[in-house]
């Protein structure tokens, strides 16, 4: 769940900032867009300003032809402009009758607006003139604004400079925007990313509490307040659906204990009656039936164990010498590793641990790996029971072992190696894994070194209780 709930925190994050940045860009773009088109207008109506100034201050000769009488100031700035502005009056027919630079009557005429036209024009980039020209034209007569014979009044100017000008405005521009709005767009994407952690905070309380629900746990639900509103209803109905789990579940364990405890009884009956039949008339018979009853018996009595672990909540708060418990197990099951011609051995520390647990819940489940092994293991070898700080039970064997693909498998209900031996109802290490989990430790099997098998109880390793 943190990993995925990373993932999605980073996946916001780059998102955020991408349309962030996507955002910051349109709107430096746009700005700047609008910027260099108001510039580019100012420049149109000064040219056309300067355009009209040099036509006011014409006037007609005697024959009929231009005369410019220019103020000082505006004669001054055509002079030191070193060609960079510079006006023309031209005739009806584009030819020139006044120019500040007559040289560049070439470069002007083949791009003037053909006549009545007038307005801006534009000449294209030269050796003289590396960024074009933008030009201006009016009309103005001797009699009036276009009089009877209307000449056409030129200003140039040099787009060189004001390149570079809008360049360098441009470069200012974005480097003083990126430096305002980057920290902005770095405290928004973090402020959005702490909100969605924020946000999600109820669904991460829900996938930890659905982490935990087990069989044992079989009542819990999953929080459902503070949830998004588009989360509610899916929240509600797997609260509605773990519900009947439930009651399903509670239905099969009572189930199974009534079952185990009714079938008690007939078992009994049915042993004494075995136990009452002649032995001198089918012996091998009677022996087999006696087998399959003791089988059936323990059946019965592994599920009722089952049942009540699964139902009732193991008190694991007494005191209990974990040396004392290999003791008993050991003792209890004394003739049958006779029988089986296996030597059972106890391994202890020169101090028992103690821990809290329940002494008859931990012999059993001690008993039951003990019984496992005495199953498997040759005759002729030996059966360790190994005692370990701080809660550690071991029984380790020289039996075939455990593959690795079966070590989690053997742990669950009815759950059986393939080297199993016929009669068993895969019950037995079932029980050890609930008892162990019942004590907050855990139960597994490791492979022994020189061949064997070594099922350890280990009540200071919490796991996950296994399903089934």
């Amino acid at each position: 769940m943190i990993r995925a709930e990373w993932w999605l925190w980073r996946r916001l994050a780059w998102r955020q900032a991408a349309a962030l940045l996507l955002a910051i860009a349109l709107a430096a773009g746009t700005v700047a867009w609008r910027t260099v088109a108001t510039i580019r207008s100012l420049d149109d109506v000064a040219l056309q300003s300067q355009a009209r100034l040099v036509a006011d201050q014409l006037s007609a000769s005697p024959d009929g032809r231009p005369v410019l009488y220019m103020p000082p100031s505006l004669a001054a700035a055509f002079a030191t402009s070193d060609g960079e502005s510079l006006y023309m009056v031209f005739d009806g027919a584009n030819r020139v009758l006044l120019a500040s630079n007559p040289a560049a009557e070439a470069l002007l005429a083949p791009y003037l607006p053909p006549p009545p036209q007038t307005g801006l024009f534009r000449v294209p980039p030269s050796e003289r003139y590396p960024a074009g020209l933008l030009g201006a034209l009016i009309t103005a007569g001797p009699n009036g604004p276009l009089g009877a014979h209307p000449w056409r009044v030129v200003v140039a100017q040099a787009q060189e400079q004001q390149e570079a000008l809008l360049a360098s405005l441009l470069r200012e521009f974005l480097v003083s925007t990126l430096w305002f709005l980057l920290p902005i767009g770095a405290l928004t994407v973090l402020v959005g990313v702490l909100t969605t952690r924020h946000g999600l905070r109820p669904l991460r309380d829900a996938s930890a509490a659905a982490a935990r629900i087990g069989p044992q746990q079989a009542g819990m639900r999953l929080p459902e307040t503070g949830l998004p509103g588009e989360l509610a209803p899916l929240v509600g109905a797997m609260n509605g659906a773990l519900a009947r789990l439930e009651r399903a579940l509670d239905a099969q364990r009572r189930f199974v204990g009534e079952a185990a405890h009714a079938l008690r009884t007939p078992l009994a009956v049915l042993t004494a009656r075995i136990d009452a039949l002649p032995k001198d008339s089918a012996p091998d018979t009677a022996a087999a039936l006696g087998q399959d009853a003791d089988r059936l018996a323990r059946l019965v009595a592994q599920m009722l164990t089952m049942a009540r672990l699964e139902e009732l909540p193991l008190d694991v708060s007494g005191p209990v010498d974990l040396a004392e418990v290999a003791v008993e197990a050991i003792s209890a099951r004394a003739l049958l590793a006779i029988r089986a011609g296996v030597e059972l051995v106890l391994t202890r520390p020169d101090s028992p641990p103690a821990w809290q647990g329940n002494r008859d819940a931990l012999v059993l489940a001690l008993g039951n790996l003990i019984d496992n092994a005495l199953t498997h293991a040759p005759r002729g070898t030996v059966v360790e029971v190994v005692v370990r700080p701080p809660a550690r039970l071991s029984v380790l064997d020289r039996g075939p072992g455990v593959p690795e693909a079966e070590r989690a498998t053997i742990f669950t209900r009815f759950g059986r190696g393939r080297g199993a031996p016929a009669g068993g109802a895969g019950l037995g290490l079932a029980i050890v894994a609930r008892i162990a989990a019942a004590h907050g430790g855990s139960a597994r099997v490791e492979p022994r070194e020189g061949g064997g098998a070594a099922f350890v109880i280990d009540l200071a390793a919490p796991a996950i209780m296994p399903a089934g």
